[in-house]
């Protein structure tokens, strides 16, 4: 049966974002309004979360409980291999630019941290944990192209009508994204950031997040060229961290 998303699932979802997004708690009110959903569907939703764990409430307002953070403890794959800050660091002094790392959470891509030069737009993305499309994204570009051909596609078609067009210019640089296991993002989300990256590999092979390298436009013309760095630089550093060499 084909993956789809499920509109209760995705409320669901909806209320633990938008929850983890706001450091003095939402009200049930605010909550249906971000959802644009009827205050009684969300309240229904989130006496489930409170039984759960998932949510706590505090003086009528909702914030993350600790149900979330014990599932991320238990099987985060970034988690159990200890790529800690220190490893953004490093690759940052070394690249000298800003790096970010991005994991992909169902169909679209996180940044879970970031390191180096302050960047408006990509820090405020990493900052809040965004999600993008994976297929807009160096980074998403970079996981999408080590997933199996199934499972790319099932992502793809997702897309809406209105990114159909970035879909299909994915598609037509995935051979190279393979080939050498870069994906480059030049200008096109943020007109003032280019990007390239690399996934990163578990022990065992299996991507589990990718690794940006960004420069500003001033520094376009070196991405290509970084593009080798990066790869470089990981594969020396990235076995201190539990990280395969390919």
């Amino acid at each position: 049966m084909p993956v789809r998303p499920h509109r209760t699932v995705d409320r669901v979802i909806g209320i633990l974002e938008a929850v983890a997004l706001s450091p003095r708690g939402l009200t049930l009110a605010e909550l249906a309004a971000t959802l644009d959903a009827a205050k009684s569907s969300v309240q229904e939703l989130t006496n489930g979360l409170l039984a759960r764990g998932y949510l706590i409430e505090d003086d009528r307002r909702f914030h993350l409980g600790p149900g979330p953070f014990i599932l991320a403890a238990r099987a985060n794959k970034l988690a159990a291999l200890s790529l800690d800050h220190q490893f953004l660091a490093e690759l940052s002094k070394v690249l000298r630019c800003t790096v970010l790392v991005g994991v992909r959470v169902g169909d679209a891509l996180v940044y879970a941290d970031h390191a180096g030069q302050e960047s408006p737009n990509l820090t405020f993305v990493a900052r809040t944990h965004a999600r993008r499309p994976l297929f807009t994204t160096a980074a998403g570009k970079a996981l999408l192209a080590s997933v199996p051909d199934e499972e790319m596609y099932r992502l793809l078609e997702l897309a809406g009508a209105e990114q159909a067009g970035e879909a299909r210019q994915f598609l037509a640089e995935l051979p190279e994204i393979r080939s050498r296991r870069l994906a480059f993002n030049r200008g096109v989300t943020f007109k003032d950031a280019f990007a390239v990256a690399t996934p990163l590999l578990a022990s065992d092979g299996s991507p589990i997040a990718a690794i940006s390298a960004a420069v500003d436009p001033a520094e376009a013309d070196r991405l290509d060229d970084l593009g080798e760095e990066l790869r470089k630089a990981v594969a020396v550093l990235g076995p201190r961290y539990g990280l395969n060499r390919a």
